[in-house]
Order: structure tokens, then sequence, then C-alpha cells
């Protein structure tokens, strides 16, 4: 196989990439390529919200305890989505 020729300007970005992965850690975000980890990551640093652990529930909390379920949309792809409260 041989590499892209784009591979220079992958090499060139990793060490921001894993920068942001640190940062993503520091919040509780084990990837940021899997699960919105980095649309999540931002979200949390421009709300103040703290992420709650695991796959179940709501993905985060302000600091008086309240939860949000946070939803995210790339509007390239999707013109529209749905969610149900309860």
């Amino acid at each position: 196989m041989k590499p892209s020729k784009d591979i220079r300007k992958l090499k060139k970005l990793f060490p921001n990439i894993l920068e942001y992965q640190k940062l993503a850690d520091k919040h509780g975000i084990n990837d940021i390529f899997q699960d919105n980890g980095g649309k999540l990551l931002q979200v949390l640093l421009i709300t103040g919200l703290k992420v709650i652990p695991g796959r179940e529930g709501n993905d985060a909390k302000d600091e008086s305890g309240k939860e949000f379920e946070l939803k995210s949309v790339n509007i390239k792809l999707t013109k529209s989505f749905s969610t149900q409260i309860i």
C-alpha cells in the first residue's frame, strides 16, 4: 500500500489532535472521534457544563446538578432532527 499524499498534512496536524484529546481527557471524554466527543467537548467548554460519565441517560450537568441531554446536528448533512422530551 502507498500512503496518500495528504499524509504530510496529517503528520503536521497530529500533535494538535493529541493536545485536543488531552483536553478532552481532562473533561471526561475518552475519544474525540467517537460518540461526538469533539463536539461534546466544544459544548462543555462554551457552556461550562460538566460531562456525566457513561452511555446511559443525560450527557451533561450544570453547577446546580441540573442534567441536560445534548443534541447536535451537522446542517451540511441534515436539514432537521427530532427528539422526544419526557
